[in-house]
């Protein structure tokens, strides 16, 4: 994940500086990528350690270069200089960078000392024998094409060839085959975001026909929320929100964008479309209005409309954002570094950045945006995945708890009030302001969403010196990297995604393939999904990579194809149990000897206990809804938070079913994100996110205990527990519950152990009124179930729901 700064690159991605200030960035640090008996190669094993700890200083950036020594390229590294070469071919003693690097005096050290970094003996040792064995260079292996391996194979899948290859070689064997049940959460919740049912498992359990799992992983992909599943990553790449962002952060509309994904992966829209609508839509020869939708994706950055603003200065924030964007999800690059200056580590010049930006440049957005609502340019279209009238039924559901809510404006359960002050008249003018949208919305034929244009075609584009908006250099024209650049002009957007999906191109095909390997995995071959430049990771699997490349845009860039051929390899279907000999030999388990486990997103946490509970509502697109949370958050953050200032932001939550959508469908404050998503690790979308970091913390367990939404998830568990069991006996609800949640059944002592727990609570239900108490404060309707019982299975249910194993996919 990338911190956001504008034209900064000294904020550099926390992933990275952690890696190299630990020495881990060379592959043979990982215990990844070089064998015992192989020999050093650059792209491998030198080209880390020298991008981390020396191409700051001495690499392709000439304005900042030091003692004119240039790391980077051979012939500057090898050059005489003097009566000594920084390397000297053949002879590691006679190396001045070897000399420099093992120094004792701090003035002639290398790296400086004051700089903390440092190479570490192993390093230097992987140094002296490459230089010893011809200092050769390599062109960085994600700047040339892919070249597909020629397999011979008989039944077997590639991927599992070259992953037992790689494992063969360090010593290693696969794990064997997961169990049926394992297996079949597993792949659920991969494809899906949701469990299994109990009936789908046990369809899947009493089915022995040899392509039974393959019937299974054939289903999932064509279900609707299987692209509501690879939509839900799509919206942290495309920074997806319902405000503006900056300091007012109030009200767009772009939810017709999120529902033109749904439906593009539902089709199973080819990926190369899928990019070049998204780029370059409204340029196509006769433009619809999906692929004028699609590049809403451009438009879904951040803008203001704060007064003070210099219009120019936003307008360049914009722009560099949608070259960050687009450089980040397609290209894999740091694009961004480029802005004020030449960029350190890869072959990205200033010139290349800004030619890149007048792509964009072009487009008739201004700097500054309009008022609770769309800046144009703009369109009015019908809803991707359903007719007006149920948009417009969606609305007056929405106008219908507003006017709720302005009855008893104190009293609204999202947001109500704090002492000291009379809050009644700000709360009153803020469900106005947002009732005025709603009806404003009805009013309208079609909705509304922000698009690109070529407005301004006639702009011009200067290199902007340091990167300030207002400093202007020589004018440049739209133009891909020039290392990158093929021999075809490229004059505007649509130019530019028809290069980004061309075979001369390497980099989009690898990047989008290694982006689901992760979301099938937990991370990518190339573990620095948003980084493939030299300051990225070496591929665990470099042959598997440009094989499955190469394959997928032969493939008619077939995205359901890619996903289908890895969850049916043997290596997907892996059991994730591992040994203390496996834990010494591949910690990370970068070369797949088992399945990884990995924690649910933040959206899967949610949707998996109200899916489990049966309250999850399966309604598909539409607007935004607005869950329970935490009382007074938007009006903590809010520029209009203030209770003497006349228009407070505040949030009211939905009612009945909707407050039980999928965490996809809620409403996203770039400012104040949901919180029970940002707890586990949703970012803000103020930028593009193509790969989450996954933290640990006390307040994720308080959240699964504590939350309106899990407790009413737990009590409709429970309800479901009682009246869904085979019969009323402890152990058969017990057995129930954990096929429910966890598709298998408890075991022996965990029977045990739910039996005296279930007794004890009971016998708590009858000594006090508690229970009454604790069943009455759920909005969660009782069935009928007599309320100590309901007290009892509900302590159980919220158990069950905070076991590890239930938001963890084996």
């Amino acid at each position: 994940m990338a911190l956001s700064s504008s034209g900064n690159c000294g904020k550099w991605r926390i992933d990275v500086v952690v890696r190299i200030a630990l020495g881990l960035v060379a592959g043979i640090a990982s215990g990844v990528g070089a064998r015992a008996d192989d020999s050093p190669t650059f792209n491998r094993d030198i080209r880390p350690i020298l991008s981390g700890n020396c191409f700051h200083c001495h690499g392709a950036d000439e304005q900042h270069r030091e003692a004119d020594l240039r790391l980077d390229d051979r012939d500057a590294a090898i050059a005489d200089r003097g009566g000594y070469a920084a390397i000297s071919i053949g002879d590691a003693s006679a190396s001045e960078i070897i000399r420099r690097i093992e120094s004792d005096d701090p003035d002639l050290r290398m790296p400086p000392p004051k700089g903390g970094k440092q190479i570490t003996p192993a390093q230097v040792a992987v140094l002296k024998r490459w230089i010893d064995g011809g200092a050769k260079y390599q062109t960085h292996w994600a700047f040339t094409p892919p070249i597909a391996t020629k397999l011979s194979l008989d039944n077997s899948s590639p991927i599992d060839h070259f992953i037992v290859a790689e494992l063969t070689a360090h010593g290693l064997a696969r794990s064997p085959r997961a169990g049926k049940a394992t297996l079949l959460r597993r792949v659920t919740l991969d494809l899906t975001g949701l469990p299994p049912t109990v009936t789908e498992l046990d369809e899947f359990l009493a089915d022995d026909s040899p392509n039974a799992y393959e019937r299974v992983v054939d289903r999932l992909l064509a279900s609707t929320a299987s692209a509501e599943r690879l939509t839900q990553d799509w919206l942290d790449v495309a920074r997806y929100a319902d405000t503006n962002g900056f300091s007012i952060d109030d009200h767009r509309d772009m939810w017709v964008w999120r529902d033109w994904v749904i439906r593009a992966f539902r089709e199973n829209k080819p990926y190369d479309d899928f990019i070049v609508e998204q780029v370059a839509g409204d340029l196509l020869p006769n433009a619809t209005d999906l692929q004028r939708i699609a590049t809403g994706f451009l438009r879904n950055g951040m803008n203001t409309h704060e007064g003070g603003t210099i219009p120019e200065e936003y307008r360049m924030i914009y722009t560099v954002d949608k070259v960050d964007t687009v450089a980040t999800a397609f290209l894999g690059l740091t694009m961004k570094c480029a802005q004020c200056h030449d960029h350190k580590y890869d072959p990205i010049t200033q010139r290349d950045f800004y030619r890149f930006y007048a792509f964009f440049d072009r487009s008739s957005e201004p700097g500054n945006g309009a008022t609770n609502g769309n800046t144009p340019p703009a369109i009015g279209v019908d809803p991707p995945l359903f007719g007006i009238d149920e948009w417009h039924e969606r609305l007056r559901l929405r106008e219908a708890e507003l006017v709720a809510a302005l009855a008893e404006p104190a009293a609204a359960v999202g947001d109500s009030p704090a002492p000291p002050y009379d809050p009644v008249a700000a709360y009153k003018n803020s469900i106005e302001q947002e009732l005025a949208i709603v009806r404003k919305q009805l009013e309208a034929d079609k909705t509304n969403v922000m698009v690109m244009d070529n407005g301004a075609a006639n702009r011009v584009t200067h290199l902007r010196i340091r990167g300030a908006y207002d400093q202007l250099g020589e004018v440049l024209e739209p133009g891909v990297p020039e290392f990158l650049a093929s021999k075809s002009q490229a004059n505007n957007r649509l130019d530019l995604a028809q290069w980004i999906v061309d075979g001369s191109n390497p980099l989009a095909a690898r990047v989008a393939v290694n982006r689901y390997w992760q979301m099938l995995f937990g991370e990518g071959l190339v573990e620095t999904s948003e980084d493939f430049g030299t300051q990225g990771a070496w591929p665990s699997h470099p042959e598997l990579l440009d094989w499955l490349s190469h394959d997928f845009v032969a493939s008619g860039w077939d995205l359901r194809r890619l996903l289908r051929q890895i969850v049916l390899s043997e290596t997907y279907c892996q059991s994730s149990n591992t040994t203390p000999a496996l834990r010494m030999a591949d910690p990370n388990n970068r070369l797949l000897a088992r399945m990884s486990r990995q924690r649910l997103s933040a959206e899967s946490v949610r949707d998996n206990a109200l899916a489990i509970s049966g309250l999850l509502n399966r309604a598909i697109g539409g607007p935004s809804v607005y869950p329970l949370q935490p009382n007074g958050l938007w009006k903590e953050v809010s520029h209009f938070g203030h209770p003497t200032v006349f228009t407070a932001q505040a949030y009211y939550p939905s009612l009945g079913e909707s407050l039980n959508r999928k965490s996809m469908y809620t409403f996203f404050k770039r400012s104040s994100p949901p919180p029970m998503l940002a707890t586990f690790d949703a970012p803000n979308r103020e930028t593009c996110t193509v790969r989450r970091l996954e933290t640990n913390t006390p307040l994720q367990s308080l959240v699964l205990l504590n939350d309106p939404q899990f407790f009413a998830a737990a009590r409709a568990f429970a309800n479901r527990i009682i009246d869904e069991a085979p019969d009323d006996s402890v152990a058969e609800r017990l057995s129930y519950a954990f096929r429910v949640a966890l598709a298998r059944q408890p075991t022996d002592e965990e029977q045990r152990v739910f039996a005296v727990r279930l007794k004890k609570l009971t016998r708590q239900a009858s000594e006090a009124p508690l229970a009454q108490q604790f069943v009455s404060q759920s909005p969660s309707p009782a069935f009928g179930s007599d309320e100590r019982e309901l007290w009892a299975w509900t302590i159980v249910a919220s158990t069950i729901l905070n076991l590890d194993e239930v938001i963890t996919r084996n």
